[in-house]
């Protein structure tokens, strides 16, 4: 009888036990709902900057006319993929013709100089070598000679650099001389060929539109248009890798420096997530419309796969993502953050009574997702984040 008395009591005990436990835990998941007990640590903060910018080539040569005229024939699409050497654009210009007849002239002239200055100079050679002239003498042919072949060097170049852009065909300016006066005629009066100047690519890339440099404004050149003597024409862009371009305020400006790795995406090329850096920061600002300084950064992906590049086209925008990362700092989740009259809070467990406490906190650098707590968590805090 007193050993089933014993087991009742056990029995009754047990009972209330798990009744008791029960209660608290109902009283706890009440107080807390569906909050998350952490350990506050200390961690670098990474904040990810987000610019908008415009896909550029890597690099960029600048095709220009020589002479004013008017645009005859283009023999391509911008955006095409050119050779280098490959012709471009066709300009009929009776300026160049009549500075091509000028330079033409002036080759021969220089040419008949320098015959007639290299006889006299070796005439003088002979004569100084037996004493019949003097030094001045000699000296003066001497100088006369090399005169004469500088301006003989720089009018074969100028002459030469035109015949390049002409499509005269079967002329070998270098044979003439002031004797040739026939061929020299039919040059002369060669109206066809001389008006004509031919440009080509060069390098090799993609054919781009010319920019103004006063407004930034993409000009397109075509058939019939008016040009004048150091006009852009296009642009040749190199893209094997991209340039993009971007405005950062004044705040973040000076977390970013040369070489910073950097992300860039875009919404037409979603699929890809391209590897850059940061290659130049500008140190001036310059003011928006609203009077907002920023600083120009340029922007780097220095190779492009083929499949990338069947996809990218220059002009596309594009998305650059700069991660900054801070020092270790004590940084918790924004949900465990919570307002009490316009006062951060956090509920801490303390350790020594394990019971939930509600401190008040100093924050500092928020992120999309996490907030810095300057004062008074520290490593190893226990914290609880509502979810």
């Amino acid at each position: 009888m007193m050993r089933n008395s014993n087991c009742l009591w056990i029995f009754l005990l047990m009972w209330m036990i798990v009744n008791i436990s029960g209660c608290v835990d109902k009283e706890k998941n009440s107080k807390f709902g569906k909050d998350q007990i952490i350990t506050v640590t200390r961690e670098p903060l990474t904040a990810h900057l987000l610019y908008a910018g415009i896909v550029q080539p890597l690099k960029a040569m600048v095709v220009t006319t020589p002479a004013e005229g008017v645009v005859e024939d283009i023999t391509f699409h911008y955006g095409d993929v050119v050779k280098a050497q490959q012709p471009l654009f066709m300009i009929v210009s009776d300026k160049f013709q009549t500075e091509y007849k000028n330079a033409l002239m002036q080759y021969i002239k220089a040419k008949t100089d320098f015959i007639n200055t290299e006889s006299q100079f070796k005439e003088s050679e002979f004569l100084h070598k037996n004493q019949l002239i003097s030094d001045d003498d000699y000296k003066g042919k001497k100088t006369n000679y090399f005169t004469a072949k500088l301006s003989l060097i720089q009018a074969k170049d100028a002459l030469a650099t035109m015949m390049k852009q002409l499509d005269i065909k079967g002329f070998n300016f270098e044979e003439l001389t002031v004797a040739d006066i026939d061929k020299i005629s039919v040059q002369l009066h060669q109206q066809e060929g001389s008006q004509k100047i031919h440009i080509v690519a060069p390098a090799a890339g993609v054919v781009l539109l010319a920019t103004k440099e006063e407004s930034d404004l993409s000009v397109k050149i075509s058939k019939g248009s008016q040009v004048k003597q150091g006009d852009m024409l296009a642009m040749i862009g190199d893209v094997s890798g991209l340039n993009i371009h971007i405005n950062v305020n004044e705040f973040n400006i000076n977390q970013l420096k040369i070489g910073q790795k950097v992300k860039v995406s875009g919404t037409a090329f979603s699929q890809f997530s391209l590897e850059g850096y940061i290659s130049g920061i500008d140190r001036q600002a310059q003011l928006t419309q609203g009077n907002v300084p920023v600083f120009a950064v340029e922007i780097v992906v220095p190779t492009l796969t083929p499949a990338q590049q069947s996809v990218i086209h220059i002009g596309m925008s594009a998305k650059v993502q700069i991660d900054i990362e801070s020092p270790p700092v004590v940084s918790i989740p924004l949900s465990a953050i919570y307002t009490k009259n316009n006062v951060p809070y956090v509920k801490m467990q303390d350790q020594h009574s394990h019971k939930v406490v509600e401190v008040p906190v100093q924050t500092g650098q928020t992120t999309e997702d996490r907030v810095v707590i300057e004062s008074p968590l520290k490593a190893g805090d226990t914290i609880f984040v509502h979810h």
